[in-house]
């Protein structure tokens, strides 16, 4: 791998929505983070992003992934990769905080209105 030379962007210019967005992009991804012992959110004028957090050192993604047989870490991988691009530089760290069985999306407990 190599090691970009520029410094990451300062957290303003990455886009909380955008990160967001490549996440629940991946197909794995039921839904961002919204429950948990740390939640990860980022406050922007009058809203949260919920299931992101930008900080000056890391872009950190709380996800609930639909398991599709491929072990946790290769899920996690494609996450963090998907939104790595948007994440200003910085390293991108991918929490799962809750797995649902392929058989067990008819009952979504995270529904995820960002994909309705």
């Amino acid at each position: 791998m190599t090691e970009s030379s520029s410094p990451p962007a300062p957290p303003g210019d990455v886009s909380a929505d955008a990160v967001a967005e490549a996440a629940l992009g991946c197909p794995c991804v039921l839904s961002l983070a919204t429950q948990g012992p740390a939640l990860l959110a980022t406050h922007l004028p009058g809203r949260r992003v919920v299931g992101v957090s930008i900080r000056e050192d890391a872009c950190e993604v709380g996800v609930v992934l639909r398991l599709d047989g491929r072990p946790l870490p290769e899920l996690a991988e494609e996450v963090r990769r998907a939104v790595e691009p948007v994440a200003g530089g910085r390293p991108v760290h991918v929490t799962i905080t809750d797995v649902v069985l392929p058989d067990d999306d008819a009952n979504e407990p995270y529904p995820n209105e960002a994909r309705t």
